[in-house]
């Protein structure tokens, strides 16, 4: 395997944990954060650093570090990393080994059908964990998030009032959530075991927010909306579950207009419009 040789980031990591901390391979690089694989006092870890002075990803990593102590108080119903060592900004995690379900938000390959009920089983038991009071708050505002998204114009006068009845249908909005399950954020480790990482924006939702993202982002798996589809029926959760796909939907349809006009971007669109007008059918259906 080629290592990435370290940056300056990553070096002054090393040293600020000191000696009983060696780095190795970087993992992910951004400007707002620093993942990258060593030993930390001769135990193999994943180290995570915040690297923004941006108080919105300094507050996300301190969130995270306090998602990892509530685990460490009160384990999840699913595997997830131990937090070794935290100190502001900065994680150790025990490393785990094994392969992201994809590194693309919007995979192409297909998953076997094995990973595919790990995956869901592992998602729906997460939104099962009992947290400590208070760990988890709303992670946003619901009708804020119509209204921006109908000034936008992303939704019209008629969506809007049956986003509304739904809200008002959907509530309550105390629904324990990852809040973001990317492909790159659930590790398959041991057959049958799926590991969920990056907890930055865990909190509460309305129900199915996390089946809600798998649905939209792993749509091209054969089989997996419909065995989200019959998860969401038989847990009774049609209408949040349609809100969230709204909030998705629309989220992923913006950011994907606002790129340069290109292949990448008309592909995108392309997997992304049959959901969005699917979904829309749906709300006005109710």
């Amino acid at each position: 395997m080629t290592h990435a040789p370290l940056d300056p980031t990553a070096a002054r990591l090393a040293a600020d944990l000191g000696v009983d901390v060696t780095i190795d391979r970087i993992l992910r690089a951004t400007d707002k954060s620093l993942l990258v694989e060593g030993d930390y006092r001769g135990r193999r870890a994943v180290i995570k650093a915040c690297r923004t002075d941006e108080p919105f990803w300094r507050d996300k990593i301190t969130h995270e570090i306090g998602i990892y102590r509530a685990f460490t108080a009160c384990p999840p119903p699913v595997r997830v990393p131990e937090l070794i060592h935290a100190e502001t900004g900065v994680m150790v995690l025990e490393y785990i080994p094994g392969q992201v379900v994809d590194t693309e938000r919007y995979p192409t390959r297909p998953l076997d059908p094995t990973a595919l009920n790990t995956i869901l089983t592992t998602v729906v038991n997460f939104g099962t964990w009992n947290p400590p009071p208070k760990t988890l708050a709303p992670v946003f505002d619901y009708p804020d998030r119509v209204r921006r998204y109908h000034r936008a114009g992303f939704f019209d006068d008629h969506d809007r009032a049956a986003l509304h009845r739904l809200i008002d249908a959907a509530g309550p909005f105390d629904a324990v959530a990852h809040g973001d399950p990317l492909p790159g954020n659930l590790l398959l480790a041991a057959p049958g075991d799926c590991v969920p990482l990056d907890f930055e924006f865990t909190g509460l939702f309305a129900a199915g927010f996390d089946l809600a993202m798998l649905h939209t982002l792993l749509g091209a798996t054969p089989g997996l909306q419909a065995g989200i589809e019959a998860i969401v029926a038989r847990s009774g959760i049609e209408a949040p579950f349609l809100l969230n796909q709204a909030v998705v939907l629309s989220r992923e349809v913006r950011v994907h207009t606002e790129l340069a006009a290109g292949e990448f971007r008309e592909r995108r669109l392309a997997l992304l419009r049959p959901q969005w007008n699917a979904m829309l059918d749906q709300l006005h259906d109710r």
